[in-house]
């Protein structure tokens, strides 16, 4: 019976893409925060391929990414480029021909500082590889989270192999807090403020790297893949945490 009841199974593929969904959600909202006057001024950009996932390469986005930092480290000296994107694989409903390509690409959001206009990729040669399009987000949040929404169990496995489905730049130390405690599991949030830097342990559970204080895992896994795991032990909660802001007073918030 305790077998039945202590074990789970985990589903590798969703867990991606609830960790999607959490990080590109809370680090979208803690860039738009950082973001000066009313903070309209952000930009979409959509960077197709006009080839299949045969020829992809991982660093395309992240080659991508690195040509608007520099150009935005010229137009704009000292300042933090604010970025989110998010990987989607092609279904082709809105084709002539109605197939499917199946063919990774990218949506990225800017949150840009007022009066700065972003360049077009395509006459800069940012995205060698096929087309871009570029737009006014006026709802920015809704942009990201309506792509973030797309993958799924079922879909995610169309990603080419070591493809990231998702980056986050320009976030200050607060808001990487908040993203980083939204990503950790229930016993970790349970007793760890966004203060505390907790990260994976060698052998399972996470480890204050500052105080070295080590949440052991609850769970261990029962076979290979990793998918299965039974319940080893219940690690008693500080608090029951409803989110980041669960730990706070009425102190003012100070993240290291």
């Amino acid at each position: 019976m305790r077998w039945t009841e202590q074990c789970i199974t985990i589903d590798r593929a969703q867990a991606r893409v609830t960790r999607l969904r959490k990080a590109v959600g809370v680090g979208a909202k803690c860039l738009i925060n950082l973001g000066e006057g009313d903070g309209q001024n952000n930009v979409m950009v959509t960077n197709t391929y006009r080839f299949g996932n045969e020829q992809w390469k991982p660093r395309h986005i992240s080659d991508y990414i690195r040509a608007v930092r520099l150009w935005f480290a010229k137009r704009c000296p000292g300042q933090r480029l604010r970025y989110t994107w998010v990987a989607e694989i092609q279904d082709g409903k809105h084709r002539a021909d109605g197939q499917g390509r199946g063919v990774i690409h990218y949506h990225a959001i800017f949150f840009l500082p007022p009066g700065v206009r972003m360049p077009f990729a395509d006459k800069k040669g940012w995205w060698p590889h096929g087309s871009t399009n570029t737009k006014k987000a006026d709802k920015p949040i809704g942009y990201l989270m309506k792509y973030a929404s797309k993958p799924d169990s079922k879909t995610i496995g169309g990603f080419p192999r070591g493809a990231r489905i998702y980056g986050i730049g320009g976030l200050d130390a607060p808001g990487a807090a908040f993203k980083r405690w939204v990503l950790w599991p229930a016993y970790v949030q349970g007793n760890a403020s966004v203060n505390d830097r907790f990260k994976p342990a060698t052998g399972g559970g996470y480890l204050n790297d500052s105080t070295g204080q080590l949440l052991e895992s609850e769970f261990a896994p029962t076979g290979g893949g990793f998918s299965s795991f039974i319940r080893v032990r219940t690690t008693p909660r500080s608090i029951e945490a409803a989110g980041p802001f669960s730990w706070f007073s009425d102190r003012p918030m100070v993240v290291h």
